[in-house]
């Protein structure tokens, strides 16, 4: 039974708020909070260290300013100035599905809703850091929020 405890208590502390960087490719404002999974929950921001393979779970709250039927979401990453040509995959663009606690689109403003995200780590090279800017836009095309941050790619 002790060990089971042991269990219990270290799964939350592995959840981090993180201090989100504004974007630099795409503008909009930086959302409340963001915690993402095994990231550290420094400030300045260090990388998150994430392995080939794994999945990373990032939860991101926001306050709507605007009403919206529709929330999309999209993902740049980047190598220094560089972008590197990737999408979310077409099944994960829709945010409304991945919003928690019983939110549901279309919203209302001044609605704090929580986003989650759950994406595969992939990547052709290893022991890299990029930068990655992920955006929420609404059904006018404007942007819900963005911010950016940093990971370390190794291998599994």
């Amino acid at each position: 039974m002790f060990k089971l405890s042991i269990v219990f208590v270290l799964i939350p502390a592995v959840v981090f708020a993180v201090n989100p960087a504004p974007c630099v490719f795409n503008s909009g404002p930086l959302p409340v909070q963001v915690r993402v999974e095994g990231c550290p929950a420094s400030v300045p921001q260090q990388p998150c260290i994430v392995s080939i393979g794994s999945l990373v779970e990032s939860e991101i709250d926001v306050i709507l300013e605007r009403p919206t039927s529709t929330l999309t979401a999209s993902l740049d990453m980047f190598l220094g100035n560089f972008r590197i040509p990737w999408s979310l995959p077409e099944s994960q663009q829709n945010a409304c599905p991945d919003l928690m606690h019983g939110m549901t689109c279309p919203l209302q403003a001044g609605q704090l809703v929580t986003y989650n995200l759950v994406t595969e780590v992939s990547a052709p090279f290893a022991d890299v850091t990029i930068d990655m800017e992920l955006m929420l836009t609404d059904d006018q095309g404007q942007a819900v929020f963005c911010y950016r941050s940093q990971s370390t790619v190794v291998q599994a």
